[in-house]
């Protein structure tokens, strides 16, 4: 997931850059539990996206259970609607409850079958 964050990278910043949050500086922990995921902004620039491991000390600033943060990034369901259907996310703080919607805003989604 890491790799597939830092590729969309452009479309990240410039939505960064809209919302109501540009120019951030600081870090977006995010937890799946066993595994999880970091990122690094510096003046609304997204210089750091690396696997990162939670911690009982440290549980991030977001938590999604099993495959739950893909809706967010791919756009097929909002932060709101992840957290009334799955009692196991969990946003921690202000600051990433302002940027996972600005980063991941839902999308039109549509589902093509496979025959």
């Amino acid at each position: 997931m890491p790799g597939f964050v830092g590729h969309v990278k452009p479309v990240l910043e410039r939505r960064l850059a809209a919302s109501v949050a540009p120019g951030h500086t600081g870090e977006l922990k995010l937890s799946f539990y066993r595994d999880g995921m970091r990122l690094g902004f510096q003046e609304g620039q997204l210089i750091r996206v690396e696997r990162w491991s939670p911690s009982p000390d440290d549980r991030g600033h977001a938590a999604f259970s099993g495959r739950t943060f893909l809706h967010l990034l791919l756009g097929s369901r909002s932060l709101e609607e992840l957290e009334d259907a799955f009692a196991d996310c969990r946003v921690r703080g202000d600051v990433a409850r302002a940027l996972l919607p600005a980063l991941f805003p839902k999308q039109p989604f549509t589902i093509w079958p496979v025959a």
